[in-house]
């Protein structure tokens, strides 16, 4: 019998756990308890448990052993054998993943958010981040796929993966005809134009993509447009971007985490540039316009310049790196010197090739995203756990 204990922060977090929260429910093995956020900006669990759903599914009450986490503030019904979750380097769960191993030696899984498939300096700050401050705490990291475990190697990541595929679609994607049948009239959509949703991106190439998405509207004024934002955009920093109205004048912003997964099966035409929001319009074979190459997202990706001039995005700032690390700019410099890094995105020539010939490679390109594409992932990782001595 393994106790598991699933947390999420969010409910983009909790898209990555649900699955495996409903496979193990029921298997007579695995004793589950989540604590996963209703809310789609992060919260702490300590100052805002209201925002979560919190349940177990042990029945017999005799069983129940209560052991009291400081950092979830609540009784768990059992001493913790594993703790999952999607989200390992900021609070709330770097601290809750320090109380399970101190307080319980639990072991850690982490499920990849990310299809971190793109190699650049971005990726391999990140990576070596993970070395230096998760290594310890981290048992294993279930990955997406053979291709993005082996671009997470060249960077040098030291973590213990194994390929799974990516749970956060085995059954997200599955609606009910009343959930999109509310989504139809809450969205106003109309049965008799095509729909296209577009995915937006936070880094430096944002507003060039904005360019290419203009020019398709104005090229194809007779359809409806919605816009997927990253989940915080529309309430920190972007707000002006999306209130009153969408900057995009005729697009409408899909504010509610939740109903993208109904917007990717309702929308015909699928716009963005190539990231893990995409997956689900390769999976659900709709027809796809990849921006990546037009907007340069190829070019410089060894190139620390962005960061040490400040010109990037949120994590592209180099004090918050120099904290990270804990080094000078000349170490920062020299540990992403473009000697050191060219060999790391020798791989991302692969996508490339993918992108420029979509239609052509679309099966090469959803391997990329998941291996195995049967939604079977959170399976895989409920046999793991089992599995594992």
């Amino acid at each position: 019998m393994k106790n598991i204990v699933i947390f999420a922060s969010d409910t983009k977090h909790a898209s990555y756990l649900n699955s495996i929260i409903n496979i193990g429910w029921d298997d007579p093995d695995i004793n589950i308890f989540y604590m996963i956020c209703d809310d789609t900006l992060i919260r702490d669990p300590r100052l805002q448990s209201a925002l979560y759903s919190i349940n177990h599914n042990i029945e017999d009450k005799n069983k129940i052993i209560p052991h009291f986490s400081n950092t979830l503030n609540i009784n768990l019904p059992f001493k913790p054998d594993w703790l999952i979750l999607s989200r390992e380097r900021w609070h709330p769960e770097e601290n809750i993943i320090l109380e399970f191993k101190q307080k319980w030696n639990s072991k850690v899984a982490v499920i990849e958010p990310n299809s971190a498939f793109i190699n650049s300096i971005n990726q391999f700050l990140e990576s070596e981040s993970k070395n230096r401050n998760c290594l310890k705490n981290v048992d294993i990291w279930f990955d997406h796929s053979e291709f993005i475990k082996a671009q997470r190697k060249l960077l040098n990541f030291k973590g213990n993966s194994v390929v799974v595929g990516n749970p956060k679609y085995d059954q997200n994607l599955d609606i009910e005809k009343s959930e999109l049948d509310f989504l139809r009239k809450h969205y106003k959509i109309n049965p008799n134009k095509k729909q296209v949703i577009f995915y937006t991106v936070i880094n430096k190439f944002r507003y060039k993509l904005f360019d290419e998405f203009k020019k398709f509207k104005n090229q194809h004024p007779e359809y409806q447009y919605f816009i997927k934002p990253l989940p915080k955009e529309p309430f920190e920093n972007l707000q002006h971007e999306y209130f009153p109205e969408f900057i995009i004048e005729g697009v409408v912003p899909i504010l509610e985490e939740t109903h993208i997964w109904g917007m990717y099966n309702l929308c015909d035409i699928h716009i963005g540039a190539i990231s893990s929001v995409m997956y689900p319009s390769y999976f659900l074979n709709k027809e796809i316009l990849d921006f990546s190459l037009q907007i340069g997202y190829f070019k410089d990706l060894e190139s620390n310049q962005d960061i040490i001039n400040n010109v990037g995005g949120d994590e592209e700032q180099l004090d918050l790196w120099k904290r990270v690390f804990n080094v000078s700019s000349e170490e920062f410099k020299k540990m992403t010197s473009k000697e050191k890094l060219l060999p790391m995105i020798k791989n991302n020539k692969n996508i490339v090739k993918f992108l420029s010939n979509i239609q052509k490679h679309r099966k090469d390109i959803l391997k990329i995203y998941d291996e195995f594409n049967d939604k079977q992932a959170s399976k895989r990782i409920i046999d793991y756990i089992k599995n594992e001595k």
